[in-house]
């Protein structure tokens, strides 16, 4: 069969939703004939590595609006109406090479928002909508973190309810033949809006590569030594890196550990001075910004990861962590509650108040840092669930036998 990709974004050294939109062609090369529609922003990072790694069984297009309209290329503003143009052209480019190649299916995989459907469905080939997120929003217990940007968050909401709303959006999703959501309450709202509710299934948006996967060694740290705990992401609010330090200040071990936090942001000066003033910055490292390709070595010298965002589809660094054998601290919400179980990982109940959310998320740290040998059970676990079930080559199978042959 014939598959065509659209992904607004495709970048193989990338991470992120960049990387999904990569890893999706790549991983499904080896069941079907691939085939990818992206930016001309991604070519020379995708020739190259295709160059390096001796591909020939992806056919790649590049297509993208006309550079005067491309305010975002040009400043680096309005991505998000650059997108929509984006999408809204790239439905010429799908045709002709429909005409010319005669897809099976078309699937769309980036950008993984739900409340833009595109316009790959009017390719006359199955249409497979996702996976997609952001129907989940952040639970108002955590508002306080949310206040300065309260009228941001209103109109995302707006945004999302008002979705519902669009007539042409109604009819553009009901011409899917398949849609995927990422985490359950995005299934919750596009299930609520199509005819056919059988059609609205639950798929993580991204997976790690088997070949990728190299099992950790597993052992006890000696007790002199600190336990290293990591975060990595972007420094914006809904993160919930406030939340994380708040958390980490009533941490009380005679267990010696550290927070690292990986990444960049508008809000890391006001983290650090929060840390100090909280009197924890003899207890957090701030890292920087580190490459995608040089994050493996932090995940090997980390004994567990800390996932505290208040909102997120689901969280590539997740799978990142978990492949490398590192227990996950975590809400019970949105993606993370669908890849992280009690065997692997601890997950926060956010149905308390605030205080005791609080409290909960640093019982749980204390106990990671304290305990080695639960340490080392749910690492073990969690390495052992992504290779089991969250490889890309088992997301690939899955996709092939519960879903292609269905639609």
């Amino acid at each position: 069969m014939k598959i065509l990709y659209s992904a607004f974004t495709a970048f193989p050294y990338s991470g992120s939703e960049a990387q999904c939109g990569w890893a999706w062609p790549y991983a499904m090369r080896d069941y079907n004939e691939t085939f990818l529609v992206t930016r001309k922003e991604a070519k020379p990072d995708i020739e190259k590595f295709m160059a390096e790694n001796h591909i020939e069984n992806i056919n790649v297009f590049y297509h993208d609006i006309p550079s005067f309209l491309n305010i975002y290329g040009k400043t680096g503003k309005l991505y998000f109406p650059y997108y929509i143009m984006w999408q809204l052209s790239v439905k010429h480019t799908i045709r002709k090479l429909h005409k010319k190649y005669h897809f099976d299916y078309v699937q769309h995989v980036t950008l993984g928002d739900f409340r833009v459907v595109g316009t790959a469905h009017k390719a006359n080939a199955k249409f497979i909508f996702g996976p997609v997120g952001g129907a989940q929003v952040a639970p108002r217990v955590f508002d306080p973190y949310m206040k300065e940007h309260k009228k941001s968050e209103k109109i995302r909401e707006i945004l999302n309810k008002s979705t519902k709303y669009n007539p042409f959006y109604r009819r553009a999703l009901n011409k899917a033949d398949l849609i995927l959501a990422a985490n359950k309450e995005t299934l919750a709202y596009l299930s609520s809006l199509v005819k056919d509710k059988s059609k609205c299934r639950l798929l993580t948006e991204n997976g790690i590569m088997s070949s990728k996967l190299k099992e950790p060694s597993f052992c006890i740290k000696d007790k002199n030594e600190p336990i290293n705990i990591l975060w990595a992401g972007r420094f914006i609010y809904r993160k919930g890196l406030r939340f994380l330090l708040e958390a980490l200040s009533l941490v009380k071990s005679d267990r010696d550990f550290k927070l690292f936090l990986v990444g960049g942001g508008p809000e890391e000066s006001s983290l650090k001075r929060l840390a100090n003033n909280l009197g924890i910055e003899d207890r957090v490292t701030f890292c920087g910004r580190v490459p995608y390709t040089e994050m493996k070595g932090l995940y090997s010298t980390s004994d567990f990861f800390v996932f505290p965002s208040l909102r997120e589809t689901t969280g590539t660094v997740l799978f990142e962590a978990m492949s490398s054998g590192l227990p996950v601290i975590t809400f019970n919400q949105n993606g993370a509650d669908l890849l992280i179980d009690e065997d692997c990982g601890i997950k926060v109940d956010i149905n308390q108040s605030l205080d005791e959310i609080k409290n909960s998320f640093a019982d749980a740290i204390k106990l990671l840092i304290e305990n080695d040998e639960l340490r080392l059970r749910l690492g073990k676990n969690s390495y052992q669930r992504i290779r089991d079930n969250f490889t890309w080559q088992h997301k690939c199978e899955t996709f092939e036998e519960k879903f292609l042959k269905e639609i």
